[in-house]
C-alpha cells in the first residue's frame, strides 16, 4: 500500500506491478436525500488518511449479460451513493503525464468506473487514466424541469456528474503524476456519446484538451416525457407523483424503473447540452482535436443480443432511423429499404446499427473540421474468427493495449491472445497515446493520416496492416446520413 499526501489530504492507494491505483475517491457529495436530482455538490473534506484501496459503489443497474461479464464479476455494491472515481497512475510523483478520463458505456443505464482495469495501458505507455462513475437511468437522465427552475438541466445530471469529475481531475491530478494541462476525455459507445456531448456543454469549456470517441452513441434531440404517462398510470397528479418518487429509496426507485420498463434518455436539453452535437462541434463550443471512429460490423453483437424477435427489431428500428438519417427518418429509411432488400431482418438490423454509429462518427468529424478544429476518422477492422467479427466494443481491448490480459472465455475475447493481436494492440494504443500527447494521431506505425474533410473524407482502416482509404462511404450513404455530397 502507498500513502500519498495530496492537497485534499492523505490518501492510501494500492500498489500494482509497475503502477498504483487510488480507488473510490469522492469527486462530489452523495446524491441522496435532498441532493437526489440536484446538480453534483462538492464532496465533504476528509480527515486522517482516506482509504482508497477498495472499489467504489456502482450506480443502480441491471446485471450485465452473462456473455459480457468479466471473469470474477464486477466489484462494487449497487448504491445511490456512487459519485466516485478511480485513479490509475505509474507513480504519484511530480511528473506531468498525459491524462485520460475514461467515461464508461452501457447505454446510460449500465456500467461503472470498475468495469475495466486500464493498468496495462498505464504501465506500457506512462500515462494516467481516471475512470469515473456518473448517475444512470432515472437518477441521471430524467426531465423534471416542469417542477421548478431548480430542476433545469435535470435530464443531464449524468453529464453534469461527468463535468464535475473532469473538473476534479483538472484541479487534483497533479498530485497523482498527471498533467492538468493535458487531459483527454475518452469513452466507448454511450461513453463516446458522452464525450461528443461534452463538446456541446459550455460548462465543460477549458477542462479538457483532446477527445477520443470510440463508436459514439448519439443522444436524443429532445427529452422524452416520462412524467405524464407514469403519473397517469399511477393515477396521481404530476406533483403528487413527483413527491412519491422522491420518497422512494434508491433501490425502490430503480425497481420502479426496471419493473415498469421505464426509459430515460440522454438528450439535447438546451441547458447543459446546448444544441445538436454536430452543430455545437461546428460552432466550436468546446474546440479540441477529435479522434473518432467505429467498428466494421457494429451491429453483429447488438443484433444477436435481441434474439429473433420482430417486435424488438421494429421497436429498435423506430428509435434509430431518425438518428442514422441526421433527423430525416424518411430519407434514411428509403436508403435502408434499398440496402436491405431481399435480406433477412437480422441483416437489415445489422445495416442499421452500422449506419447509426458511422453516420454520427462522420457528422461529428465533419462538424469539427468545418469549424476549424482537426478531426481524424478510423474504422476498426482487425480480422477475428469470433462469430460476431470486429463488432461493437471489440476494439476496446486494443485501444487499451490489453490483449495480453485476455483469458479464454472473457467477454473481451472477441480476439485471441496471440502475438499478432498483441502487436496490433501495442501499435493502436500507442497511436492513441500519440494523440493524447500531441493532439495528432500520426505515427510512424501508420500511413500518413490526413484530417477528415468533406472533399477527401480520409479514413484509417485498422486491419492487420493499417491502410488509409479515401472516400470509403458511397455518395448514396452520405446523403442518407445527412451529409453534403456535392463536394464528396
Amino acid at each position: 500500500m502507498t500513502v500519498k499526501a495530496t492537497r485534499l489530504g492523505s490518501i492510501e492507494g494500492v500498489d500494482r506491478a509497475d503502477s498504483m491505483s487510488f480507488l473510490a475517491i469522492p469527486y462530489a457529495a452523495p446524491p441522496t436525500g435532498p441532493l437526489r436530482w440536484m446538480p453534483p455538490a462538492p464532496p465533504a473534506s476528509w480527515s486522517g488518511t482516506l482509504d482508497a484501496t477498495k472499489h467504489p459503489n456502482r450506480a443502480f443497474q441491471a446485471p450485465f449479460p452473462p456473455e459480457l461479464m468479466p471473469k470474477g464479476g464486477i466489484p462494487g455494491a449497487l448504491s445511490e451513493d456512487m459519485l466516485y472515481l478511480n485513479v490509475h497512475t505509474p507513480a504519484a510523483d511530480d511528473k506531468k503525464r498525459p491524462v485520460m478520463v475514461w467515461i464508461h458505456g452501457g447505454g446510460f443505464t449500465l456500467g461503472s468506473a470498475n468495469d475495466f482495469d486500464p493498468i496495462s495501458f498505464v504501465e506500457h505507455h506512462d500515462v494516467v487514466v481516471v475512470c469515473i462513475n456518473y448517475r444512470l437511468g432515472l437518477f441521471g437522465f430524467l426531465d423534471l424541469s416542469r417542477f421548478g427552475p431548480e430542476y433545469a438541466g435535470s435530464v443531464s445530471l449524468g453529464f453534469q456528474d461527468q463535468i464535475a469529475a473532469i473538473r476534479w481531475v483538472a484541479d487534483n491530478i497533479a498530485d497523482y503524476g498527471g498533467d492538468p494541462a493535458n487531459i483527454t476525455i475518452c469513452g466507448g459507445s454511450a461513453g463516446a456519446g458522452a464525450v461528443l456531448s461534452l463538446l456541446a456543454a459550455p460548462t465543460a469549456k477549458g477542462l479538457f484538451h483532446k477527445a477520443i470517441a470510440i463508436s459514439p452513441l448519439e443522444i436524443s434531440a429532445a427529452a422524452p416525457d416520462i412524467i405524464t404517462p407514469c403519473a397517469a398510470y399511477m393515477q396521481m397528479d404530476e406533483p403528487v407523483f413527483f413527491e412519491h418518487l422522491k420518497a422512494m429509496s434508491g433501490q425502490e426507485l430503480y425497481d420502479f424503473q426496471a419493473n415498469g420498463g421505464i426509459g430515460s434518455a440522454a438528450c439535447v436539453d438546451g441547458t447543459i447540452i446546448v444544441k445538436s452535437i454536430p452543430e455545437a462541434i461546428r460552432e466550436q463550443v468546446n474546440p479540441v482535436p477529435l479522434l473518432v471512429g467505429c467498428v466494421l460490423q457494429e451491429g453483429n453483437m447488438l443484433t444477436a443480443a435481441m434474439g429473433d424477435n420482430p417486435a424488438i427489431f421494429s421497436m429498435i428500428e423506430a428509435g434509430l432511423v431518425a438518428n442514422a438519417g441526421g433527423g430525416d427518418a424518411a430519407r434514411y429509411t428509403a436508403y435502408l429499404d434499398k440496402m436491405s432488400a431481399g435480406r433477412t431482418p437480422a441483416d437489415r438490423m445489422n445495416q442499421m446499427w452500422f449506419d447509426y454509429f458511422r453516420a454520427f462518427t462522420l457528422r461529428a468529424a465533419q462538424g469539427s473540421t468545418d469549424g476549424g478544429t482537426p478531426a481524424w476518422v478510423y474504422t476498426f477492422a482487425v480480422p477475428t474468427s469470433h462469430e460476431h467479427g470486429p463488432t461493437h466494443g471489440a476494439d476496446v481491448t486494443f485501444a487499451f493495449d490489453a490483449v495480453g490480459d485476455i483469458d479464454e472465455g472473457e467477454w473481451r475475447a472477441f480476439y485471441q491472445n496471440t502475438a499478432e493481436n498483441r502487436a496490433i494492440a501495442a501499435m493502436w494504443s500507442g497511436v492513441l497515446v500519440t494523440f493524447m500527447r500531441s493532439g495528432n494521431p500520426n505515427s510512424p506505425a501508420l500511413p500518413h493520416w490526413p484530417v477528415y474533410d468533406a472533399q477527401r473524407r480520409s479514413c484509417m482502416v485498422l486491419e492487420a496492416v493499417p491502410k488509409l482509404v479515401d472516400g470509403p462511404d458511397s455518395a448514396e450513404a452520405l446523403a442518407a446520413y445527412g451529409l453534403a455530397t456535392s463536394d464528396a
